[in-house]
């Protein structure tokens, strides 16, 4: 799944910037969008479990997170990127481009309604 996330973000990007590189875009797009609905599962259960998290510990357990989520997508993606390209170009193209915008549409427009409704801002 993420393989193919990778891929469909990749001819989007290729798509819409012709001078730039691609690859690296989706790279950081996919880490991106992974990170944002992490952040909103996390939202969600902080919401029940009404936990506090300090402003310090938050901005580094984000900066971890990210950087694990990152690392664990170059291991699994990067690598790989031009037999995953050779593998997807080869089946047949149904909708790619939707569901690539619906789920980034979709991605953000959750992050940020969690973010706005069910994340409250406690100062320490």
């Amino acid at each position: 799944m993420i393989e193919k996330l990778y891929y469909l973000l990749y001819k989007v990007v290729k798509t819409t910037r012709k001078n730039d590189q691609p690859f690296f875009n989706a790279f950081l797009a996919l880490g991106f969008l992974e990170f944002m609905n992490l952040g909103t599962i996390f939202g969600i259960v902080n919401y029940f479990l009404k936990y506090r998290i300090s402003e310090d510990i938050a901005v580094k357990s984000t900066l971890i997170i990210f950087g694990i989520i990152l690392m664990y997508n170059y291991f699994r993606v990067w690598v790989k990127k031009e037999a995953i390209i050779s593998k997807y170009d080869s089946l047949p193209n149904k909708n790619n481009k939707l569901i690539t915008w619906a789920f980034i549409i979709l991605s953000f427009s959750i992050f940020f309604t969690v973010l706005n409704y069910l994340v409250e801002y406690q100062p320490t």
